[in-house]
């Protein structure tokens, strides 16, 4: 594995890793607002047979940094930009989950040139302002508390009852997750959501796109999904069963079958 830190020009440091065999093609994976890349640990060793495996922190998730408070959705997608600059990949699949997923459509809005295509997990391409009010309660409440002030809250809302009652353990790892966030790299993070524009800037979209929702995801719901992908010339939306808001843990095979099959899609 190959491990960096890349300096961003407005202060950011975004840690990132690649691994796998070079000859395979290469697959970028971004993670959700208050996760790292270990988001992706449980499909990792899957993934690897069939890709070249890029993962990255988010900033100010995980090992990454962020300036401020401050950041929108094109700042993410230039640190993806990044990402792959650093590890000399010209063009790569980019699968998203929820902020992930918002990153990888404003990668195939405004760089599309550097992706085969792009798998949109779980995520959105607006917020009303009911949606803008309770980010910023949200970032009130950290700014107060700290990240475990929203963390049960948080995994209520990503989560059925059942599914949480199951996975103890599952849950307890997502809780550290949230737990690491840094409050600062969570309001700048919140605050890419909430500007964001890409119901205005999606149709523009002309790479391969698959979209794939949740069928218990009441942050991204199937219906919301499903607009999306009829907006995207050639697209489609797969909505997985019992799935919540983070379909690499809820139904991470079901969701490993999504990319693997796309991804022969693309290629022939």
């Amino acid at each position: 594995m190959q491990t960096a830190k890349i300096h961003r020009p407005d202060g950011a440091i975004i840690s990132c890793d690649v691994q796998g065999d070079a000859a395979l093609p290469p697959l970028l994976l971004s993670n959700s607002l208050a996760t790292t890349r270990a988001l992706w640990d449980d499909m990792l060793p899957e993934l690897l047979k069939e890709f070249r495996v890029i993962r990255y922190d988010t900033r100010g998730h995980g090992e990454s940094q962020t300036p401020n408070g401050n950041a929108t959705l094109g700042d993410l997608a230039n640190d993806a930009v990044a990402v792959l600059d650093e590890f000399k990949v010209a063009r790569a699949l980019m699968v998203g989950i929820s902020l992930g997923g918002m990153t990888a459509l404003e990668m195939a809005v405004h760089h599309g040139d550097r992706l085969t295509g792009i798998v949109a997990c779980n995520c959105r391409d607006f917020v009303d302002d009911a949606g803008k009010a309770a980010w910023e309660e949200r970032i009130g409440i950290t700014q107060k508390g700290g990240m475990t002030a929203i963390a049960s809250g948080t995994i209520a809302r990503w989560f059925t009852d059942d599914f949480r009652l199951s996975n103890p353990d599952l849950m307890q790892r997502v809780a550290d997750m949230i737990n690491a966030t840094q409050p600062l790299g969570f309001e700048a993070c919140a605050r890419a959501i909430m500007t964001m524009s890409l119901q205005s800037k999606i149709d523009a979209i002309s790479i391969p796109a698959h979209f794939v929702a949740g069928s218990d995801d009441g942050a991204a719901s199937s219906d919301v999904m499903n607009a999306m992908a009829k907006r995207v010339s050639g697209a489609a939306c797969t909505t997985l069963a019992d799935c919540g808001h983070l379909s690499s843990l809820n139904r991470g095979p079901e969701l490993l079958h999504e990319i693997r099959t796309f991804a022969t899609h693309i290629s022939n």
